[in-house]
């Protein structure tokens, strides 16, 4: 047998078997190979990069060991890589639970961190995120082992530990102030908060839940689709629609809108899960018997009254047993069932719509009317007060003129002096004014005729 030399590369190995035992050579160097010994392979080492690992089992022990990079191995003489895989990185806010096949035991792995799985191990829930605590998020959290629930409150992320499971984030509840919020306790039993006592909100504690009524809805009220959590104290419009028959048999669809309230909601919830439903099933129930009592045009006259008294003047206590008030109810239309009917209908809606149509335009007409005798009639009153006023004013001048006059007359007559007598002093008087009222006709290019009485003109003839 002759030695057999072998030269390895700093990447290379060779296994080697005996007739006792296995071993390898590692390179870099020079091997010669002794007698009796013989290569069963030349193989290379193992280069790992810093996301990788590697899963080595020794057969001789059955034992496997996890390597991770970076770095670079080889195999022992009984060993084989069982795995080659890459790890996977967590972010800040994420965590793996990670379960051991061979052990059952679990771990959790929190980021930020590369993870590795060793021996075994498998990933039993994908990648999670952590929850985010602050003052608006808590957090509620099962104790695997003991069954317990706690509500966790802090800042920060948070990461269940191995024996914890997170049932889900809890936020922190605001009420406004005309809500009320029914929470029911692990005893059944019920918790009422009001947004006017509660300003800076709650969490809901564990094995408690947010009571939900399901309401009726739709025109019918044939769906209980309204899903209600927070009771609404304002008050609110609801529509509802539904069929009658008056006493002479016409069948009417009635359309009604109910504006109406929740007073108490202690007593709505003890009394009832569907209010709305309610509210409209007991309007319906007597508004029916209000209206088979009735003729058709009888209905049609006073159907708003009908209505009202019906649902709200009937001193019903139905209402008040469940914490509700209805504050009004409206007819919003009527049609009848039969086509017949139903034209006949909209003949008189529209008899009765141009009926009132001339009634308004008359009544225009006569508005206006009046209107043009109020305004002639202040216009006679305000040419009346100003004729008054005009003869006033003219009063009190020809009034002014006379007392002027006769004080012009008093100081001529008083300035003849006592020698003449009163009937001289008219007689020289009215000679004067003649005068003047001569000289003033004289001066006017006017043509006048006087008489020698006029003139008082006397003429002497001598013979």
């Amino acid at each position: 047998m002759i030695p057999w030399p072998y030269i390895l590369r700093e990447e290379e190995q060779l296994l080697v078997t005996s007739l006792s035992k296995r071993y390898v050579i590692n390179g870099p160097g020079m091997f010669v190979l002794p007698p009796m010994h013989s290569v069963i392979s030349r193989r290379n080492g193992i280069s790992l990069s810093a996301n990788e690992y590697a899963h080595i089992k020794d057969e001789m022990t059955a034992q496997i060991r996890l390597v991770t990079g970076p770095c670079f191995f080889f195999l022992g003489p009984s060993e084989e890589m069982i795995l080659h895989a890459e790890s996977f990185s967590l972010a800040q806010d994420e965590y793996v639970r990670i379960c051991n096949r061979s052990t059952g035991h679990e771990r959790v792995v929190t980021g930020e961190a590369s993870v590795f799985l060793y021996p075994f191990e498998s990933v039993s829930e994908s990648v999670r995120k952590g929850i985010i605590l602050d003052s608006q998020t808590a957090v509620a959290v099962r104790n695997l082992k003991n069954g317990e629930l706690r509500l966790e409150r802090g800042e920060g992320v948070f990461f269940p530990k191995v024996e914890e499971k997170i049932e889900g984030p809890r936020y922190k509840i605001r009420l406004e102030e005309h809500e009320v919020l029914v929470l029911k306790d692990e005893d059944g039993k019920f918790h009422f908060h009001s947004g006017k006592e509660l300003k800076a909100g709650f969490f809901v504690p564990p094995y408690w839940e947010v009571l939900t009524s399901r309401w009726s809805s739709g025109l019918h009220k044939d769906q209980r689709e309204l899903k209600i959590e927070r009771f609404d104290l304002r008050p609110k419009f609801m529509w509802y629609e539904f069929d009658v028959r008056t006493r002479d048999n016409v069948e009417l669809t009635v359309k009604i809108t109910f504006f109406w309230q929740i007073v108490s909601v202690t007593t709505l919830v003890r009394a009832t899960d569907d209010a709305s439903g309610d509210v409209c099933a007991r309007a319906r129930s007597r508004i029916i018997q209000s209206v088979s009592t009735v003729d058709f045009a009888d209905f049609l006259a006073r159907f708003n009254v009908l209505v009202h008294d019906a649902v709200i003047n009937s001193q019903d206590s139905f209402y008040k047993e469940r914490g509700l008030e209805i504050h009004s109810v409206e007819v919003r239309e009527i049609a009848c069932r039969d086509k017949r009917t139903q034209d006949i209908l909209a003949e008189i809606i529209q008899e009765t719509t141009d009926r009132m149509n001339r009634i308004q335009k008359q009544v225009s007409e006569n508005e206006i009317s009046m209107r043009k005798l109020e305004g002639e009639l202040a216009a006679e009153e305000a040419q009346s007060k100003l004729q008054a006023q005009q003869l006033q004013r003219f009063e009190a001048q020809a009034k002014a003129e006379g007392e002027r006059q006769a004080l012009v007359v008093r100081s001529f007559l008083e300035g003849l002096g006592p020698d003449l007598s009163s009937e001289n002093k008219l007689k020289l008087f009215e000679l004067l004014r003649r005068k003047e009222t001569l000289e003033a006709m004289a001066k006017a290019d006017t043509r006048f005729f006087l008489t020698r009485d006029d003139m008082e003109i006397k003429l002497d003839f001598h013979g």
